[in-house]
């Protein structure tokens, strides 16, 4: 089955992806890196690691 994730980088995304991919489906991920950007242009840090 062909999955479609978006949000791929995210909290939710991308174990979801994995789990898809996992398991034998073919998984394309989009994100357009909103919260990475942001976090960038505040010289802040993530509560969580990114993977």
């Amino acid at each position: 089955m062909r999955v479609l994730v978006l949000g791929g980088d995210g909290y939710l995304g991308w174990p979801t992806a994995m789990a898809f991919a996992m398991k034998g489906h073919e998984v394309c991920v989009v994100d357009n890196y909103l919260r990475r950007n942001l976090a960038r242009a505040t010289r802040s840090e993530a509560l969580m690691p990114n993977p």
